[in-house]
């Protein structure tokens, strides 16, 4: 693009890259980074998920009852991802790792008891993509200052690249713009590559995406 045309450029939408965060600001001097909605909340979830996973190890021993924490923890990692407030606290369903009718809020408080830092980080996590959805700057950010001293090092280390986005992280909650079209179309792009094996060729692989998007395709 000229430089006319990338000067009246108001918005970038980015992941938390900083290999080329610099780059695009040279590119497009007028321009503001908004971090990408979609990979703030991807980092929060990937965070807990991996936190889950170090402590449900610790679980994986002979003892029938660490059996039993494992295997719930692996299970229902899922519920542990909603959003706390979309969980099901009445309806109970009979579940055979409990052997008995219950509901997903009395799985999720259930887990949670197995471990202190599985409960303090769950509830700093949740905590953060409620700011985010109310689209609350000073709230999330007061968060991520509170995390608990009592959390791995490793777990908070991951969260110091919000201070490092504050600004891009602070435009996301004030504008709507996202790549999200953009990711979408990737992932289909992906799955057609995938269920395909592969294509002969690239003119054969841009005519399928042409034709599963509704799109005319011209020789």
């Amino acid at each position: 693009f000229p430089r006319k045309a990338r000067l009246k450029v108001k918005y970038l939408v980015m992941d938390m890259n900083a290999s080329y965060c610099q780059l695009l600001k040279t590119v497009f001097p007028n321009a503001e980074i908004v971090t990408d909605r979609f990979h703030i909340v991807q980092h929060i979830n990937r965070s807990f998920n991996q936190l889950r996973v170090q402590i449900m190890n610790r679980f994986r021993t002979s003892h029938s009852e660490n059996q039993k924490k494992y295997r719930r923890l692996k299970r229902y990692w899922k519920l542990l991802l909603k959003d706390s407030t979309t969980l099901e606290p009445l309806k109970r369903h009979y579940h055979r790792l409990f052997k008995r009718p219950i509901s997903q809020t009395e799985i999720v408080d259930e887990l949670l008891s197995y471990n202190e830092e599985l409960r303090t980080a769950y509830h700093f996590c949740q905590l953060l993509r409620y700011y985010f959805v109310k689209r609350d700057t000073e709230g999330f950010q007061e968060t991520l200052k509170t995390i608990s001293s009592t959390l791995p090092q490793s777990f908070k280390k991951k969260f110091t690249i919000f201070h490092r986005y504050q600004s891009g992280i602070s435009n996301a909650f004030k504008v709507s713009h996202s790549n999200g079209v953009t990711e979408g179309l990737n992932n289909k792009i992906k799955l057609i590559k995938r269920i395909a094996f592969g294509y002969r060729n690239f003119y054969n692989f841009r005519a399928r995406i042409y034709l599963q998007q509704g799109l005319i395709f011209e020789n």
